[in-house]
């Protein structure tokens, strides 16, 4: 598997200083993440440092992956990053689940590893996401709760946008809530 200081060069030199400087906040987040739930950090800051590894691709590199991508994905630039990071990330020897994590960290999907969840909970509540950093303590108190109150506001941010929600989206708040402890 690749190195840490080898990926973090990798990384930096695909992202503008503002996209490169989120994903360092989500590095952080992770971290703390991983600290409460006993997750091993390597792992962790690995798949936080790759999240956004495509994320400011031009739209010709974009368009080689269009037959992996979904009708969704298709019409929402901001999910395309996710699937085309995970393969950019496959290629660096990240094992299945920090490929998941990768994958579906835009989206959410049903019965997510605690990897998966860290970096989905540590992208929408770094210290740079106004919003979704009120919800860190919730988050180190029940990851489940914390997935919950993330999808719950997502979803009624992109309804109140008119936006398209991915299936995965849905279903992961459906688990969410078919799941939730009372």
């Amino acid at each position: 598997m690749i190195e840490y200081d080898e990926l973090y060069k990798i990384v930096q030199g695909k992202l503008s200083a503002k996209r490169f400087n989120h994903t360092l906040n989500v590095i952080n987040r992770a971290v703390e993440y991983a600290r409460v739930y006993g997750v091993d950090e390597d792992e962790v800051k690995l798949c936080a440092l790759g999240h956004d590894i495509a994320k400011e691709l031009r739209d010709i590199e974009n368009k080689k992956y269009n037959d992996i991508l979904d009708d969704i994905e298709k019409v929402n630039g901001n999910l395309i990053h996710a699937k085309i990071g995970a393969i950019m990330c496959k290629q660096y020897g990240f094992n299945d689940d920090m490929i998941n994590a990768i994958k579906y960290h835009t989206t959410g999907r049903e019965n997510m590893s605690i990897l998966e969840k860290i970096i989905y909970l540590a992208d929408a509540t770094e210290e740079g996401r106004r919003v979704g950093s009120t919800y860190v303590e919730v988050v180190k108190k029940d990851i489940n709760k914390g997935m919950l109150e993330i999808l719950s506001w997502t979803i009624k941010k992109l309804l109140d946008e008119n936006k398209v929600i991915h299936i995965d989206t849905i279903k992961c708040y459906n688990y969410y809530i078919l799941n939730r402890e009372n």
